[in-house]
């Protein structure tokens, strides 16, 4: 059995409103973020493999990062597609070249989510490996609301509702063909590979992550990046 992080990092960080250089290579105390990321997973003894798919104009300099931080877990560095999902299916492609299809499972993960936790990681691998697929969540804390025309139409059960994260984790034979298949219907523009895989009749079974591992897109999710790692720094709260 092989578990294998695809990490995607093929974004511009427009909404970062940063025209000089990609979200994913933005530094936190001497460090891009992707590099934290990265680093996250390569010190994670269940992960056998790292693919990291990145914008084609920055793999060399991606490289040169992993291989000044020393990072031995990275396999292979592949060019991102037009959207996140077409990056993933790069990333499951090399994974497929280099270790075939059979008992590999894969662990798809946003290059710029570095606060994800070991123990997250691990619940991921033991839930693809016992039941198919795991979806990282977390609890809605706010009320969440469906409209149509402007106009608020249902307010959904906060209890019944979970936040998605990352990782999103499945069998790489299972990932792959619902991929193949949606490229082929001409569909391949789900949000993510947890709405393909259930329009795709596969159960996704949820395990549950930490608040603070954020998606960082906008400079408000850098500057609470920031926040959470001085406050561990300084002994706080989640240290």
């Amino acid at each position: 059995m092989k578990r294998i992080a695809v990490i995607f990092a093929g974004g511009v960080g427009s909404r970062m409103k940063n025209d000089k250089m990609p979200k994913q290579f933005l530094e936190w105390n001497g460090k891009p973020i992707l590099i934290q990321t990265l680093a996250i997973f390569e010190a994670e003894p269940y992960i056998d493999g790292i693919v990291l798919v990145c914008k084609a104009d920055w793999m060399d300099y991606a490289k040169a990062l992993i291989e000044k931080e020393g990072l031995q877990k990275v396999v292979s560095v592949v060019p991102g597609g037009e959207t996140a999902l077409d990056s993933q299916y790069n990333g499951l492609l090399e994974t497929k070249r280099l270790y075939g299809v059979d008992n590999v499972t894969v662990l798809i993960h946003d290059g710029v989510r570095p606060l994800v936790d070991s123990s997250t990681i691990v619940r991921n691998i033991r839930s693809v490996e016992s039941k198919g697929s795991a979806i990282t969540v977390t609890p809605a804390i706010e009320t969440v609301m469906v409209t149509d025309d402007g106009e608020i139409k249902t307010i959904l059960n906060r209890q019944q509702c979970l936040m998605a994260k990352a990782p999103q984790s499945f069998r790489l034979g299972d990932i792959l063909s619902v991929h193949d298949t949606s490229i082929a219907e001409g569909i391949h523009d789900f949000i993510d590979s947890a709405s393909m895989m259930m329009h795709y009749g596969y159960p996704l079974y949820p395990v549950w992550g930490e608040p603070e591992n954020i998606k960082i897109t906008t400079p408000s999710d850098y500057y609470m990046f920031t926040g959470i790692l001085k406050n561990r720094e300084s002994g706080g709260e989640g240290n």
